[in-house]
């Protein structure tokens, strides 16, 4: 595929073009940047985020720690402190706007050299100060119903972040290794562990052998990632600052749909089917045009089904059931978090 030229004239648009609603960002990403995103699998963008944006992001975040959802709960049921929820933006509609209307992405379409920019889902993360919860180590592709190439994830944080509040970590250049891991969630949701794939190795135990990258970072700040590098995060140390952070993926021209019974299940409605595109109002379009229909299907309130929230619980208990039998499985998953 030819890569597109990235156009940063909010001015210009083809003739007979439907507008985009997109914002253009404060900068474009550098060569240097866009670099080390293909060559170390991250980057981190200090300063990028306008405060406007961060409000909105903040403001969403806040929506949603108070009003949950079923998936929510069920995520964050382990670990008093540790909350987490995705697909936030089906109900919250600063979250909504953040999407349609923020530059990310702009800076998603120049990362993956795409034409098309779909966005995938967001994902809501909150340790609580004190909260002794690290992330395992894990590939973000391993989870999703989904294949190829052009895949990005960007992690926003509200507060202050530090190694020791629990600011992530990544294996530098992780993401060019053939292997493909196992799903290893925060809560260990055993639906989505598919036996078939490597062990991760334990970084933890052996860092000498990794070169490891974070950074501090400030509201404003926006990591970028690619969804096989490997990543993780300690608990958070702090007894005074919480750790909020907002995810956000996003999926280009060759990204076809994969459903599987180890990969996240997507509880809305949507068009695609497997093998094909991403299609539907769970996988909204947003550069270089709107689909109308899927903008305006958001408008008509949506839950997550659930008879399918019912059967996918059912599945990881039997799936919880079935791993524990298996003493040499089980053990292959535990990872070492010392501070």
């Amino acid at each position: 595929m030819t890569p597109i030229p990235y156009n940063n004239n909010p001015g210009a648009c083809a003739q007979g073009a439907e507008m985009t609603f997109a914002a253009y960002p404060r900068r474009t990403l550098t060569d240097d940047e866009i670099r080390r995103y293909r060559e170390d699998g991250v980057v981190m963008i200090r300063g990028a985020i306008e405060p406007n944006w961060m409000a909105l992001i903040e403001s969403g975040i806040e929506q949603a720690r108070t009003n949950t959802s079923l998936v929510g709960r069920f995520m964050s049921r382990k670990v008093e402190g540790y909350q987490m929820d995705i697909f936030l933006w089906k109900r919250i509609d600063a979250l909504r706007d953040l999407i349609y209307y923020g530059p990310f992405a702009r800076w998603a379409q120049q990362l993956m050299r795409s034409s098309e920019v779909r966005f995938f889902y967001d994902q809501m993360f909150i340790k609580e100060p004190g909260t002794d919860a690290p992330t395992p180590w894990h590939q973000d592709l391993s989870f999703w119903p989904i294949r190829g190439e052009q895949i990005c994830s960007f992690w926003i944080p509200c507060d202050p972040v530090t190694r020791a509040n629990s600011g992530l970590l990544y294996v530098k250049g992780s993401h060019l290794w053939p292997q493909r891991f196992k799903a290893i969630s925060p809560d260990y949701v055993a639906a989505i562990i598919d036996e078939a794939m490597d062990d991760i190795p334990d970084i933890n135990a052996d860092p000498g052998r990794y070169e490891l990258l974070d950074w501090e970072m400030e509201p404003g700040d926006i990591l970028m990632f690619h969804p096989l590098t490997l990543h993780g995060s300690y608990g958070n140390a702090s007894r005074t600052q919480r750790r909020r952070a907002l995810a956000l993926r996003w999926t280009g021209d060759d990204v076809v749909y994969a459903p599987s019974a180890k990969r996240m299940p997507i509880h809305f409605e949507h068009d695609s089917t497997a093998g094909g595109p991403l299609r539907g109002a769970a996988f909204p379009r947003i550069l270089p045009t709107i689909e109308p229909a899927e903008r305006a299907a958001r408008l008509r309130p949506e839950r997550q089904a659930l008879l399918r929230l019912l059967g996918s619980s059912a599945y990881n208990a039997w799936a919880a059931a079935r791993l524990g039998l298996k003493r040499d499985a089980t053990r292959a998953l535990r990872q070492t978090w010392k501070p």
